[in-house]
């Protein structure tokens, strides 16, 4: 078998330290002046973009349990991607599986996580969509064409409302719908269970390849949960509608 060349192992204890110095020993040849520059560099170069994709969370746990926090993502995370901008969905993915919690610790530290890396991904995803949008139409009678960024979510604590002057919020089911505005800034709006269901829907692939009208889809949805002829949850599921083409979330009818 043959044996690794040196610089390779160099290369991997070299990484393997910067990584986790308490686990991996520096490389014999380099001294630790020069291997502590590194480990700052790296570590403190995470940190910026964690405290920028989180920093209400950051507040609110304070600078010294999170460096712990970072310190431990930074260590032991499996990092599945090398690009910058995708060191807060790692972060999430860490503080899913593998993050332990500290007595002092939120409860809702991983749902207001999730929050603001929403609004962050709402920010800065592509745009994958082409479709073309008939801004004039009646979308009630149209195939209804979504905001090319939005997502919604319910969670069990209303995080958007958490900040360090408001760190212990009751436990309050907030469905919350994050989406791109027609000027590229980030918006939000407090939804509940039936309409985040109904975003849903609008965003299947199969609704926007089918040619199913937003109003029958609408009253598709109020058979599914009961209310199958019940003029006002209809009427309300229209003004629902309405409301999200004067915000921006649905910007026109399937041109």
């Amino acid at each position: 078998m043959s044996q690794q060349p040196d610089f390779i192992r160099v290369q991997q204890e070299f990484a393997g330290h910067i990584k986790n110095p308490v686990k991996t020993a520096r490389p014999k040849d380099v001294d630790d002046r020069h291997m502590k520059i590194y480990r700052d560099l790296f570590f403190n170069n995470v940190m910026g973009f964690l405290s920028g994709a989180f920093p209400v969370l950051a507040e609110i746990i304070g600078e010294q349990r999170w460096a712990e926090i970072g310190r431990d993502f930074f260590s032991r995370h499996n990092n599945k991607t090398p690009y910058f901008l995708e060191i807060s969905r790692e972060f999430l993915a860490y503080l899913e599986g593998e993050y332990k919690a500290n007595e002092g610790d939120p409860v809702y530290l991983y749902e207001l996580a999730h929050y603001e890396w929403l609004e962050l991904y709402v920010d800065v995803e592509p745009e994958a969509s082409s479709i073309e949008v008939d801004t004039k139409a009646d979308i009630l009678s149209s195939n209804a064409v979504l905001s090319p960024v939005v997502e919604g979510f319910l969670y069990q604590y209303p995080v958007h409302q958490i900040s360090l002057e408001n760190s212990a919020p009751e436990p309050k089911q907030s469905a919350l719908i994050v989406y791109r505005k027609r000027d590229d800034s980030v918006g939000f709006v407090e939804s509940n269970p039936f309409t985040l269901q109904l975003l849903t829907l609008l965003k299947q692939e199969e609704y926007k390849q089918e040619e199913l009208t937003t109003e029958q889809l609408l009253l598709d949805l109020l058979q599914q949960s009961g209310l199958e002829g019940n003029q006002a949850a209809y009427q309300g599921g229209i003004e629902i509608l309405k409301h999200w083409q004067e915000l921006g979330i649905i910007l026109g009818g399937r041109a």
